[in-house]
């Protein structure tokens, strides 16, 4: 009894944390990009009108597509491809003045798929908020039984401390058996991730 008694609280416990990271995938960056048009478009409101109301519209463009990913989450059908997580990259991006150069995503099954999507997110969203860059590229290489996905920009390099998206990350590619490596300079950062595929993936 004790045994599954301790189970059951590891698996709670496992729970917890893949929620808390979920949530904060979807939601944590996007309030705070809302956040900081709201703030923007306060500050340019005595002096540029015009600047203003474009800013309040693209806060309240962002918090309607989070509702419509809350609404999707709670009924079970929210979906994260690829393909439409770089689309949205770069709508993010461009908004940032950073231009997104990017390949075709390989097509890979849902269990690694929307890991790797959740990436591309927190990457994507942390180079818009604190990279200050003026070009990125998302790169996918195959080598043998290994999908690597490489994000880079220009910026100006990320804080020596890992905040919670990185760990995020980094514990989403472990989760897979996979690998994780963040490096940052004064030249730009770099994320990139490889996951191991399974057979049939192999031969696609």
């Amino acid at each position: 009894r004790l045994s599954h008694d301790e189970v059951r609280r590891l698996a709670a416990t496992a729970e917890r944390e893949r929620i808390g990271r979920d949530l904060h995938d979807l939601l944590g960056h996007t309030l705070s990009l809302i956040t900081l048009k709201l703030e923007l478009s306060r500050k340019l409101i005595d002096r540029d009108a015009a600047a203003a109301r474009t800013e309040i519209a693209e806060a309240e463009k962002v918090a309607r597509h989070a509702l419509a990913e809350v609404r999707a989450a709670v009924t079970g059908f929210r979906a994260a491809d690829l393909a439409a997580e770089l689309a949205s990259a770069r709508l993010l991006l461009e908004s940032s003045a950073v231009a997104l150069d990017y390949d075709a995503p390989p097509a890979l099954s849902p269990e690694i798929e929307r890991p790797l999507a959740l990436v591309l997110r927190e990457a994507a969203t942390n180079i818009a908020r604190h990279a200050r860059a003026s070009r990125a590229e998302v790169r996918f290489v195959r080598e043998d039984a290994l999908l690597r996905m490489r994000i880079a920009d220009d910026g100006r390099g990320a804080s020596a401390a890992e905040g919670n998206g990185v760990v995020g990350m980094r514990e989403r590619m472990h989760a897979l058996g996979g690998s994780f490596e963040f490096a940052s300079s004064k030249t730009g950062t770099a994320v990139e991730v490889a996951v191991p595929l399974p057979a049939l993936e192999q031969q696609a």
